[in-house]
């Protein structure tokens, strides 16, 4: 019989952010991949938009329990990271058994107020795990750029809550440890690249 766990969101510790106007304009990001073995996964480019994607090296997008992801979006009028943001987490919950967020947050970036947050998933329809997704979303003019760190979990009733059984302590232990990572990855190592930057990319 599997032993229940509750995995208690971090709260999201961040500093007070400006409401002035930027003055320099976001021109792309990159990230800086975790302290792991990364292998690209997924590179397609149109005019307006792209999708990368990274898995640890040895695994594939479907046997996969850590996927990060790099888009470039177009969108159809102005609105803030923190709105979009929302918009996405109410996108998922169409897709997930059940939901819950943590979130959205703001980072103040160079006067560019961006957006962080978490939405973990209990399980994702048509798949067998459910999902702890952390998120940044960056905004200039009618572009979006959205960075996710996604962890998958077995599947549970509830979302924000794993079953473990009494001989799986040690994988629990593990999940907790990359998801502190994955928290810190999209809050400390997106890079956003400005009109001003010098080799940002």
């Amino acid at each position: 019989m599997n032993k229940v766990v509750s995995i208690l969101s971090l709260s999201l510790i961040l500093g007070a952010c400006a409401s002035t106007s930027p003055k320099t304009k976001i021109t792309g990001i990159s990230v800086d991949l975790p302290e792991s073995n990364w292998v690209q996964v997924t590179d397609k480019e149109a005019s307006d938009q792209y999708i990368k994607e990274w898995v640890p090296n040895g695994k594939t997008p479907f046997d996969t329990n850590w996927i990060i992801t790099e888009q470039k979006l177009p969108i159809h009028s102005k609105i803030s990271a923190e709105q979009f943001q929302k918009s996405m987490f109410s996108l998922a919950k169409q897709s997930c058994s059940d939901i819950l967020y943590n979130g959205p947050q703001e980072i103040n970036t160079n006067d560019h107020l961006t957006s962080v947050g978490r939405f973990m998933c209990a399980q994702q329809k048509g798949k067998p795990y459910g999902t702890f997704t952390d998120q940044r979303v960056i905004i200039q003019g009618l572009t979006a750029y959205v960075v996710t760190s996604e962890l998958r979990v077995p599947a549970a009733s509830k979302a924000g809550v794993l079953a473990f059984g009494k001989d799986k302590i040690d994988e629990m232990k593990e999940f907790m440890q990359t998801q502190k990572k994955s928290s810190g990855f999209v809050r400390q190592s997106i890079n956003v690249c400005f009109d001003n930057s010098v080799n940002c990319i």
